[in-house]
């Protein structure tokens, strides 16, 4: 293996690391519970916990990275999931789950913006850029799926504990194998962070996270919460505009082909993520499958997203926008194929084409989105990254939600649809910006 294809599989690790944080407790939910005696509500904290911490930092972990260096913020955050690990592997109560599981989240907006934004800088523009945006998205597709499955079979086999303890030792191995092969550019900038723009995201990401996650339970609550962080986003807008220091540069905003890459990457992950969650609690609960057999049954999706990527790579040069539109389009027929005929044989099919859908579409949204200047790069990173966690966030909890809100136990058919008119949505959001055109001057996208 030559070094720069070992550099690209050691971040990638970062991102498969990091993803897979999001569902590897699913599984061990139950056993974490009844070990420490938990009750149902707390356990309706340990998966927001994570998502809030990760998807409400990932700017703040981008604009780190600019100010003080890329590599030396992703050792830090790779130190501070360490420590969030180690809090969840001695646990003597849910509450420090709870706790490191917050710390996790936010080790991981620090790692992922910085490792992409390494992953960027260290290759060309073109085929080997192509390949390494491909081998990213195929690794955090893998990884979100894989979580379902791991965490089930260490659960059942050697104890929810080994899993915190295996991310001390993958997260130590990471930070020696990155200082020895990626090279510490002194790529930052002196702009002061904003404190101020930080504060009023992290306050609206972490109301839109919450409102998803009991919109279940009480649809009220979700609905004033909604409130609250659509009240925010004004604010926000305002202090960024007004500040010499905005958390995201301005020109970003003014290039469609950036944004259409940006709402490309909250599709993905909010149609394919839903899909995958709505999947396994079928084959629980229609078939009766241990968690672990459940997650055996995903790996279609894992392999097609690889075999996806690697298409998607070789499909996007000059067509990154047909191509993510393709992408979403197969994930919706898949769903809509279930909600007709929910057999297995279908639902493997499905999520063979949603497996594909999700590799070629990221890889085109991540094209579009990171076809910005240099000194950018950092703050689209943050961008389409904290566009995925929201997608994974607020679509698995608002899906699972609209499932359970229906009827008796879960009607998985309503969770099938979700994923369909999600992926109907964002294509149609696409397609506008698409007729947009970038000012002149601009990167392309």
């Amino acid at each position: 293996m030559n070094r720069e294809r070992a550099r690209t599989t050691v971040i990638c690790a970062v991102q498969f690391v990091d993803v897979m944080g999001v569902t590897v407790v699913v599984a061990a939910l139950p056993r974490m519970l009844a070990d420490l005696q938990g009750s149902p509500a707390q356990a309706g904290l340990l998966v927001p916990a994570y998502a809030v911490g990760f998807g409400g930092l990932l700017l703040l972990g981008a604009r780190l990275g600019d100010a003080k260096g890329h590599r030396q913020v992703l050792q830090a955050g790779l130190a501070l999931f360490a420590a969030g690990s180690v809090l969840c592997a001695v646990a003597p109560a849910v509450s420090w789950l709870v706790a490191g599981r917050l710390l996790q989240g936010i080790a991981a907006a620090v790692s992922i913006p910085n490792a992409l934004v390494l992953l960027i800088g260290a290759t060309e523009p073109g085929r080997a850029r192509n390949r390494a945006l491909a081998a990213w998205n195929a690794t955090g597709g893998l990884a979100g799926a894989s979580g379902l499955l791991i965490g089930g079979l260490v659960t059942d086999s050697a104890g929810w504990r080994v899993i915190f303890w295996a991310n001390v030792a993958a997260t130590a191995v990471l930070a020696l194998v990155i200082a020895r092969l990626v090279d510490a550019k002194d790529t930052r900038t002196p702009t002061p962070l904003n404190a101020g723009s930080v504060i009023l995201q992290v306050l609206c990401v972490s109301a839109v996270v919450a409102a998803a996650n009991v919109a279940g339970t009480s649809w009220p609550v979700a609905g004033l919460l909604a409130v609250v962080a659509v009240g925010l986003v004004p604010l926000l807008v305002v202090r960024e505009r007004s500040t010499e220091a905005p958390l995201v540069p301005p020109g970003i905003w003014r290039r469609p082909g950036t944004i259409g890459g940006v709402i490309g990457s909250f599709g993905i992950t909010a149609t394919t993520s839903t899909f995958v969650v709505i999947t396994t609690l079928w084959f629980q609960d229609a078939r009766g499958l241990s968690p672990a057999a459940a997650g055996l049954m995903i790996l279609p999706f894992s392999f097609a997203v690889v075999a996806g990527a690697a298409c998607g790579a070789r499909l996007v040069k000059g067509r990154a926008r047909p191509v993510l539109v393709t992408g979403l389009t197969l994930i919706g027929v898949g769903a809509v194929a279930v909600v007709v005929q929910p057999t297995i044989p279908v639902l493997v099919g499905a999520m063979i084409l949603n497996g594909v859908g999700n590799g070629i579409g990221a890889v085109a949204a991540y094209t579009l989105g990171t076809e910005v200047a240099p000194e950018e790069q950092g703050s689209a990173a943050g961008l389409l990254n904290t566009a995925a966690q929201l997608g994974t966030a607020v679509m698995v909890a608002l899906g699972v939600g609209i499932a359970t809100a229906v009827g008796p136990g879960v009607n998985h058919t309503s969770g099938w649809l979700t994923t369909a008119t999600t992926a109907a949505v964002i294509i149609g959001a696409v397609l506008v910006f698409a007729r947009l055109r970038t000012p002149v001057g601009s990167p392309t996208s």
